[in-house]
């Protein structure tokens, strides 16, 4: 009997034990189907921002297409300007020109009238001597007769007379060429006052042709500067959301990573490319290993120590994948610290910096600038103390690369 109830008791607690261990089993264990779901869910996440991303660079490159274009409307805007300003100077010097040909017409008009009133004055006293003689008749030849002394004296007079006559033929004859000669040239100078003005009216209608271009153009410059504010907004509009929608696919990852930490396994997947923390002029000043501490003697070093060769403080740090940041603050003998988790069971430690340029709950992009160098907390120099974290322990970052 007593045989048999210690039999019954064994089996209760057998199935106890088997209920508890089922219970504590299930409780960690995490199927193959809620893994692959959450792996899924954590991919197409990262695919929804990768389109995300392309959707702001799309936006980028239409917002630089319309900078280009902008640029080119300023630059055609300045060119027309300059031509409007080379039409206003040849209109003014045209018109200078005219107004020399105006002044030139009204002299010649001025001498063709004082030439007018000579040959009329020389007109009239030519016909007063013709009437005169012709009035006289034979009167006129006796008189020149009587009045001369001698045959000698007689033809002198005689030919006096005919070289009066002649002369005044003479100087009219001159007059009038000399008048001929001043409409010629006054009808030279209208033609040119005419072309002058043909030119002036050509200029003027060019002039008035570029300042429509000016406007058209001063339109599109406005259209571009408009199109360019409008993708410039987008792009960060689409920035923010993929990197909202990163920093979703990222927790999505590490939720994956952590179901099967929590059932007692590891994370085995390939980190891929990682971006180096600091400028390309760097060097080690200690190695990931067993070393002499300055400050604690013998020790493992958890990391990298790295200095550049020029300007090392102050020198941006630079985040070596998308990851989200844990802590940004005062570590203990590290000083000013960054801790970012960037997914592959991975998280980073920055030590000794100078200052941040980000903050906890942050998530931050590859190649992004999360702080600077400097010389805090157990340090004897400037430099940047690189730690990798896989599963919780300490990696050769040089693992990475």
């Amino acid at each position: 009997m007593k045989n048999g109830r210690k039999r019954n008791l064994i089996i209760i607690l057998m199935l106890i034990s088997a209920m508890v261990a089922g219970t504590f089993i299930s409780s960690f264990a995490v199927s193959q189907d809620e893994y692959d779901k959450a792996q899924k869910a954590a991919k197409e996440a990262k695919e929804a921002t990768e389109a995300k991303r392309k959707e702001a660079k799309d936006a980028a490159k239409a917002a630089a297409a319309a900078v280009a274009n902008f640029e080119e409307a300023e630059k055609q805007l300045d060119q027309l300007a300059s031509d409007i300003e080379t039409k206003k100077i040849e209109i003014s010097n045209t018109e200078a020109k005219i107004e020399e040909k105006r002044a030139e017409i009204e002299a010649k008009k001025a001498e063709m009238k004082a030439k007018e009133a000579e040959i009329e004055e020389q007109n009239d006293a030519l016909n007063n001597r013709l009437t005169a003689m012709y009035k006289t008749g034979n009167a006129g030849m006796i008189d020149v007769l009587l009045n001369s002394e001698s045959m000698e004296d007689l033809l002198s007079n005689i030919g006096m007379v005919q070289k009066i006559l002649e002369s005044d033929q003479k100087l009219m004859e001159k007059l009038k060429k000399d008048y001929k000669k001043l409409k010629k040239l006054k009808k030279q100078l209208e033609e040119q006052r005419t072309a002058l003005e043909g030119e002036q009216a050509f200029l003027v209608d060019q002039q008035i042709e570029l300042e429509g271009k000016e406007a058209e153009t001063e339109e599109l410059k406005k259209k571009y500067q408009k199109e360019a504010d409008e993708m410039h907004a987008l792009q960060k509009q689409k920035e923010a959301e993929a990197a909202e929608m990163a920093a979703d696919a990222l927790r999505k990852q590490l939720e994956a990573e952590q179901m099967i930490v929590d059932a007692g396994g590891d994370v085995e997947l390939a980190p891929g490319e990682y971006a180096w923390p600091t400028k390309s002029n760097w060097e080690l000043s200690d190695k990931y290993g067993w070393r002499i501490c300055p400050f604690h003697g013998r020790e493992f070093h958890n990391g990298l120590d790295i200095v550049l060769t020029s300007g090392t403080n102050g020198s941006p740090v630079y985040a070596i994948a998308d990851g989200y940041i844990t802590r940004a603050s005062w570590y203990g003998g590290y000083g000013n610290c960054i801790q970012y988790a960037i997914g592959n069971g991975y998280s980073v430690l920055c030590g000794h910096l100078s200052g941040y340029n980000c903050k906890a709950g942050q998530y931050v992009t590859k190649g992004s600038v999360i702080g600077y160098i400097g010389s805090t907390g157990a340090s004897t120099g400037p430099h940047l103390h690189f730690t990798v974290f896989k599963g919780g322990n300490t990696v050769n970052p040089f693992s990475l690369y």
